[in-house]
């Protein structure tokens, strides 16, 4: 997938390192991250083939974690927690299991998916409305992906984004300020976990990693070979 995808908008192997380097920094301020490093783009690249075109440095670790969360009635949330959470969109969408069925250069599930979850959100311009956003990136070439299929840019400008430093913990859409899965992948609550730092972020209550002005927050997972199900939920503190 990830030859897929980078052959056909031109991605390159140094935009990609630079999702490593970002994420495994941003873990520096994650108590919980399992994989904090300080890299430069050098080192990802330089750092062993796995498969090409994906270097020990583009993969996420191998971890163990449990999470958990609490839904309830907005009548019953305020009882809970003076810091509710709401859940303003959510949807998924899954597509073809067989990786022969599918363009897998495109993430047709996840652009369904998000399309759903904005409108019940409300939201029409994601790029403009989303103050946060925590994908699934257990690869990087993943995150440039995914944000694209989440409408936060353009087809194929994934790296583009990550390039100009938006989606930077100071950037305009701060990606996996929590430093993502690169950074600590427990594969089963993974996609648990992007929506449990939504709502830290949220409350004001991420700590060292704490992003300002944090309204609304798009949490996102997968499941299924190479992106087969994607999951979205659409967070606000309102």
């Amino acid at each position: 997938q990830a030859r897929a995808y980078m052959d056909r908008y031109g991605i390159t192997e140094e935009q990609c390192a630079l999702v490593s380097v970002k994420n495994h920094g941003n873990a520096f301020k994650n108590p919980v991250a399992q994989l904090p490093l300080e890299l430069t783009v050098e080192q990802v690249m330089s750092s062993p083939y796995i498969a090409d075109p994906i270097k020990l440095l583009d993969c996420c670790p191998v971890s163990d974690a449990a999470s958990a969360v609490i839904l309830a009635s907005a009548g019953g949330a305020g009882k809970m927690s003076g810091k509710p959470v709401w859940v303003k969109g959510v949807a998924y969408c899954s597509d073809a299991y067989h990786l022969g069925d599918r363009d897998l250069s495109s993430a047709r599930a996840l652009q369904e998916a998000a399309r759903k979850a904005y409108a019940m959100a409300g939201i029409g311009d994601p790029a403009r409305e989303v103050d946060l956003v925590e994908v699934y990136d257990a690869f990087t070439y993943m995150e440039l992906m995914w944000l694209e299929g989440l409408g936060l840019c353009e087809p194929g400008r994934g790296g583009e984004l990550t390039g100009s430093g938006a989606t930077a913990m100071d950037g305009r859409l701060p990606v996996n300020a929590s430093g993502g899965c690169l950074s600590g992948n427990p594969v089963l609550v993974a996609g648990l976990n992007r929506i449990i730092e939504c709502v830290l972020q949220i409350r004001g209550d991420a700590g060292a990693r704490q992003v300002d002005g944090v309204k609304t927050a798009v949490a996102h997972g997968i499941n299924g070979p190479c992106g087969q199900s994607h999951c979205v939920w659409v967070l606000g503190g309102e």
